[in-house]
């Protein structure tokens, strides 16, 4: 079962290899028909890369044989092409067809780990995670057999078995797997990527869960940098970095370390929901209670009364979070020294019983 979505895995096609095994003396049809196809998928004309790639793989098996590594290279793009549509029902057997004729082929061990590296996103995809974690296992068996386990396709390989542990709750197998790919990632200039963003925004996921903030801040600080220097700091496990780095901050009292993380999230918030959302008040309550510690109580104040306002509005004037925020506005007024309008809002809970706040 899939806890949470996993970074994009890349998908291999296998176009490159018509070049190792076709000379220019065979000059068949199918090579036109599989360069025309290639530029179709690219501008997204399925259907005419489907077609074409069907007649690539027809000449192919008659002219060259079923189990030739044309064939099988031919058959991995056309489930690649599957995979795009989300047909996954139809790249599935096609993958499985590849892989068994790679498999026949000695010295062919690389391209079978390949087409390994897209049948387990493919199963990822079909929330099959028992059968990618098994693809990807056999795929780095093949990478370290090699050894050329330290390239980027076998990173591609290690990210997702431990993308796929992460998902898994199997955070002791994962986390070796994050440290290896970065590693990596690292020696090979690859650390600025939406791929190693990912892999450290879940390894620091790992040690946040384990009570390891020292070990998980750095790691969220670098992926942040990284997801805003590629435009992606509006994407949903970014977002909860940002939460989740404010909070290590704000917990430890470092509040200036944790209020443009609070900040970034509210306002990215407010372009995704509507004004009035119960979210938005979660989270300028939350920057309001930021600020009050910080003594900016003007920057605190129009937070809480927007907070206020949404909250009556959405949950009615006795509702606990209601009264709490009362409260923390009534605080606030008194640390300005507006005293009679700190005791207004007192008196709205002090009828109901409940005691003014106290920091």
């Amino acid at each position: 079962m899939n806890l949470k979505k996993l970074a994009p895995v890349v998908i291999c096609v296998l176009i490159f290899f018509v070049s190792s095994f076709y000379t220019p003396a065979e000059e068949a049809d199918w090579n036109k028909d599989l360069a025309t196809a290639t530029a179709a998928r690219q501008r997204g004309e399925y259907s005419v890369a489907e077609t074409l790639y069907k007649q690539a793989i027809e000449v192919q098996t008659k002219e060259l044989g079923a189990g030739n590594a044309l064939v099988a290279a031919s058959l991995n793009n056309l489930a690649v092409l599957y995979q795009d549509q989300a047909l996954f029902t139809q790249a599935e057997p096609l993958y499985k067809k590849s892989l068994a004729i790679w498999k026949q082929i000695p010295g062919q061990e690389i391209q079978a780990a390949l087409c390994l590296n897209n049948l387990a996103a493919l199963h990822h995809d079909e929330n099959m995670d028992a059968a990618a974690a098994a693809d990807y296992t056999s795929a780095l068996a093949v990478w370290e057999k090699t050894g050329i386990a330290h390239n980027a396709d076998a990173a591609v390989t290690i990210a997702g078995l431990a993308d796929i542990y992460h998902s898994q709750q199997k955070d002791a197998d994962a986390e070796p797997l994050y440290l290896r790919v970065l590693a990596i990632w690292k020696k090979n200039g690859n650390m600025e990527s939406a791929e190693a963003a990912g892999a450290l925004l879940n390894l620091g996921d790992i040690y946040h869960a384990r009570k390891m903030d020292s070990e998980a801040t750095p790691l969220y600080s670098k992926a942040l940098a990284t997801q805003e220097m590629i435009g992606k700091l509006d994407a949903p496990q970014t977002i909860e970095a940002m939460d989740k780095l404010g909070e290590i901050y704000s917990a430890a009292g470092s509040y200036a370390a944790a209020e443009p993380y609070f900040a970034k999230v509210l306002e990215i918030n407010r372009q995704e929901f509507a004004s009035d959302s119960l979210e938005i008040a979660n989270h300028a309550s939350r920057l309001a209670l930021l600020y009050y510690c910080e003594g900016k109580y003007a920057a605190a104040e129009p937070l809480y009364l927007e907070a206020l306002q949404i909250r009556k509005q959405n949950l009615g004037e006795n509702d606990p979070a209601v009264l709490q925020t009362v409260q923390f506005y009534a605080a606030l007024l008194r640390q300005e020294g507006r005293k009679n309008e700190a005791r207004q809002f007192e008196a709205l809970t002090s009828s109901r019983g409940i005691n003014p706040v106290s920091f």
